[in-house]
């Protein structure tokens, strides 16, 4: 697991998830998924680049200072702030753009609760650990489960693969040097808020 924990934190990323989650929503099999194909696309763009292509292109930029090592060591939380409070701006100003685009309640509260996600994270690394990776893997999930709800939609099978893969991302962390507190606790708050959020907005 050692050797192939750097895979699966690459290929579950925090970043790639808010992306897949507007995938998910529209192609559900819901009145969701029955916008035109054109604006889908311009939809799944524009999330794509306010969470995924913007938050990349900017982390280079602060690697030498703030990410993950710095000359061999652990960088520190303060360090890890900066690109943090960063992605969240960047998430905010996402929320904003797709609040003034005449869409789904359930879209605007999706972007709303990555965004409500990141920030609780934040904020409560500031004091304990919490994995971001789970944490978006739980988000993920809440979403799921949020459309089986409401919808009755036949997403179990979904729901299971995405169950497997937040199994498989924690299993990296934990080999990674995570604890299982921070593991569980980061997805079961993912899973918290982005359903909640869903449900209530």
């Amino acid at each position: 697991m050692k050797k192939a924990a750097p895979l699966i934190s690459y290929l579950f990323h925090p970043l790639i998830m808010p992306s897949l989650g507007l995938l998910i929503i529209l192609n559900s099999g819901t009145y969701l998924a029955l916008l035109d194909p054109a604006a889908k696309r311009a939809i799944m763009f524009v999330m794509a680049l306010g969470t995924l292509i913007f938050p990349l292109m900017m982390l280079p930029v602060l690697q030498y200072r703030t990410l993950i090592l710095k000359n061999g060591q652990e960088a520190t939380k303060e360090e890890r702030l900066v690109p943090q409070v960063i992605v969240l701006v960047l998430y905010i100003i996402t929320f904003v753009y797709f609040k003034r685009l005449p869409l789904s309640q359930v879209i605007h509260a999706y972007v709303l609760s990555v965004a409500g996600t990141f920030f609780l994270v934040i904020l409560v690394n500031l004091k304990f650990r919490i994995s971001i990776h789970t944490a978006a893997l739980g988000g993920l999930t809440g979403l799921i489960i949020a459309l089986i709800f409401l919808y009755e939609t036949p997403l179990q099978g979904l729901l299971m693969l995405t169950l497997l893969a937040g199994g498989l991302t924690g299993s990296s962390r934990l080999a990674q040097g995570d604890h299982w507190g921070a593991i569980l606790s980061g997805f079961f708050l993912g899973l918290a808020v982005v359903l909640f959020t869903i449900l209530v907005y």
